[in-house]
């Protein structure tokens, strides 16, 4: 049986003024899995990652080109709310960027602005979950009225990421979330996503070729732009049908 991709992509081009960074290109997430777009620096993985939530929107030359869906909803159809559409697909940035409050502030501000808690008590249960889901209660339950921005940088990862699931998203976007971690702190995210893994639809953005065979099920090869090759992350990495993929997994470039 065929399975519905929960967001597809077809034919997507994006623009930065007259610089082409993404040339058609097409890719499904499916709920089940973790999707992994892996290239060399500067190939458009990033830039596409940033398509799933409209977040090229916040730039004044970015002009984005094709249909992205989500549930087959069309993402930049001009009814659709980019508040609520970003509460449906959170983000994960490269360097841990958690909010100048308390941890427990920094899980309670999504549910706090999409009113997600009727009372303290739920709001708490909230931060709870969220915190257990990212693997971060045990080490921050005495002291959730600390600083987040006073915790290790694997820490406050994972405390980024409780804050993108608090508000109970469908996909999670990751944009290189252990580039700037320790090989530690690392393999607690890798766990942590394998944890989350059919809970949400999770793309992640890695220049790390073992981080994406060891997390993903899908893998996307990008190149110049364009996606050279997707499918299954263990048939990209052992038996791709593109030579330059193969050039790319083998290290000849890159």
């Amino acid at each position: 049986m065929e399975k519905t991709p929960k967001m597809q992509a077809t034919n997507v081009h994006v623009y930065y003024g007259d610089n082409h960074a993404i040339n058609k290109v097409s890719l499904d997430v499916f709920a089940e899995d973790v999707t992994a777009l892996i290239g060399p620096s500067g190939c458009g993985k990033s830039t596409f990652l940033r398509c799933l939530n409209r977040m090229n929107d916040s730039i004044a030359s970015a002009r984005v080109e094709g249909k992205i869906t989500l549930d087959q909803q069309d993402i930049y159809d001009p009814k659709i709310d980019v508040v609520q559409l970003r509460a449906r697909v959170g983000m994960v940035f490269q360097k841990p960027n958690p909010f100048p409050k308390s941890i427990y502030d920094n899980i309670a501000y999504g549910p706090r602005i999409h009113g997600l808690a009727r009372n303290g008590e739920e709001m708490d249960e909230m931060v709870i979950t969220s915190l257990q889901k990212a693997g971060l209660w045990e080490e921050v339950k005495d002291r959730l009225e600390a600083p987040g921005t006073a915790l290790s940088g694997g820490q406050q990862q994972r405390l980024c990421i409780a804050r993108a699931i608090a508000v109970n998203p469908e996909v999670i976007l990751m944009d290189e979330p252990c580039s700037a971690l320790d090989p530690i702190a690392t393999a607690k995210i890798e766990e942590l996503i394998e944890d989350l893994r059919g809970r949400f639809a999770i793309v992640i953005v890695t220049h790390n070729m073992q981080q994406a065979a060891r997390v993903s099920q899908k893998t996307a090869f990008f190149h110049l732009g364009e996606v050279i090759e997707y499918g299954d992350t263990a048939d990209i990495f052992t038996n791709p049908e593109k030579e330059k993929t193969k050039d790319y997994i083998t290290g000849r470039y890159g």
